[in-house]
């Protein structure tokens, strides 16, 4: 019977989530405003990372381009910091990322080129950073209402490939 509290303990930490991986890369392009291609220092191996919870407009989305650049400015060339939150369903990476002191998901939505994801857990700095770029009218909140569309909605009335 002294086997089980044994057990138990190690079922609850085979169990725990594991911590989030962090590592170091350089950006070798920047997809849009949310995603880009990496490539990991230690492993030289090439990863595509998705930003964790922000949603930048698509290209052929109203401010998308610009979305695109205000990212490469952020990040492009340059080395990185990343921590890997999770995988989405495409296989990418989806992490937190830092350019030297800025924390990149946040920057983007404080200078109004992506929403805020909201869920669960939501992050106060990129929720923060939103309600600033709101108020100041900055990036994609200086368009008319009806040209402010978020991605998801973009998506639905404009699928790819149909």
């Amino acid at each position: 019977m002294a086997r089980w509290p044994a057990l138990l303990a190690l079922a609850l930490i085979a169990a725990a989530p594991a911590p989030a991986a962090r590592f170091a890369a350089t950006v070798l392009r920047v997809k849009d405003g949310d995603s880009l291609v990496v490539e990991r220092v230690r492993e030289r191996r090439v990863s595509e990372i998705r930003l964790w919870a922000i949603d930048a407009p698509e290209l052929d989305q109203p401010w998308g381009i610009e979305a695109r650049t205000g990212l490469r400015r952020l990040v492009g060339g340059r080395r990185v910091e990343v921590e890997a939150v999770d995988r989405d369903r495409w296989g990418r990476v989806v992490a937190r990322m830092w350019q030297g002191r800025t924390y990149v998901n946040a920057a983007m939505t404080w200078h109004g080129d992506a929403w805020a994801l909201r869920h669960r857990g939501a992050d106060p700095a990129i929720l923060a950073g939103e309600r600033a770029a709101r108020t100041a009218r900055r990036g994609l909140w200086s368009l008319p209402p009806d040209r402010r569309i978020p991605p998801a909605t973009w998506r639905q009335r404009h699928p790819r490939g149909g």
